[in-house]
């Protein structure tokens, strides 16, 4: 019960105060989150020194910057059910916006691949506030009341949820039904990935990507809604990646290629906004150790 009065606590001040002190506070509770919490501290210090190829040691200050970007993210979440077309406009600016266009034109449903990374809750919020049919796999969270808190925040703006212990077949019917569905491809939450080199490392990533894909027919579509400044993001859509049937060669052969050409994107993505990659645990065990699932 701590933590749900503690969400409802931040979500009431987040809507009375004005934004500026509102992140200021959001910072402050991060300084000392990161200061109080060592085994999340040397978590993302961790993370960070094999994705920029540095000491431990170096990163730490970088590490900081990661919990106040976090800080930020649950500000603007608790936040969002005053997001409308306008402040979306106003607070967006949205590049590669024809790589979807095209995709809903034919009809067609599409996979938004994001990471943990800036702002991934905001990104297909503000999709479905611009009128586009969003659907999102998430994760349920522990206690009862936030999960319903968090679920709620989406679903209120236009989101259709679709929890973890639903996902195939949900997801094959949002995709054949036209919809937009995002996904986050950097941690493998079902233990069932491709073990594949990540950053260097030996580490499960989801294949659910490149098995809808291969199911629906609907392209892959690269996606990160980034921080731009204090006050306003950037979401970006790469190009396509379609997978396509070849004779002779198998399913499980044609999801390991496109799993293996997901990897590169997903490490541009967080190599190039390294401060906004908001995991807190070891996402590695060790620099040549095997991944923390």
């Amino acid at each position: 019960m701590f933590f749900w009065f503690l969400y409802r606590f931040g979500y009431i001040f987040a809507n009375v105060l004005p934004l500026r002190f509102v992140y200021w506070i959001a910072e402050r509770f991060a300084d000392i989150h990161f200061f109080v919490s060592k085994k999340d501290r040397d978590a993302v210090a961790q993370n960070l020194s094999i994705v920029l190829d540095k000491e431990i040691k170096d990163c730490y200050g970088m590490a900081r910057a990661v919990s106040r970007n976090f800080g930020l993210y649950l500000a603007d979440f608790f936040r969002m059910l005053r997001f409308d077309k306008e402040i979306i406009k106003k607070k967006i600016r949205i590049e590669g916006l024809e790589n979807i266009e095209q995709v809903f034109r034919q009809n067609r449903g599409s996979i938004a691949l994001t990471c943990h990374i800036g702002n991934w809750e905001l990104g297909g919020v503000a999709m479905a506030i611009l009128g586009y049919k969003m659907s999102a796999v998430v994760l349920n969270h522990k206690h009862q009341n936030i999960n319903e808190f968090f679920i709620g925040q989406r679903a209120k703006q236009g989101v259709d949820v679709i929890t973890v212990d639903s996902i195939m077949k949900r997801c094959i019917s949002a995709l054949r039904g036209g919809r937009m569905l995002a996904l986050v491809g950097d941690r493998d939450f079902t233990s069932t990935g491709i073990t594949l080199d990540f950053f260097g490392v030996p580490t499960s990533i989801p294949k659910g990507p490149a098995v809808l894909s291969l199911k629906t027919d609907s392209p892959i579509i690269p996606v990160v809604c980034i921080r731009e400044n204090r006050y306003n993001y950037k979401l970006i859509f790469e190009k396509p990646i379609e997978i396509k049937r070849a004779a002779g060669v198998s399913e499980a052969d044609l999801v390991a290629k496109a799993t293996k050409d997901l990897v590169p994107v997903m490490e541009k993505f967080i190599r190039t906004y390294p401060e906004q990659w908001l995991l807190f645990r070891r996402f590695w065990e060790s620099p040549a150790g095997a991944v923390v699932i």
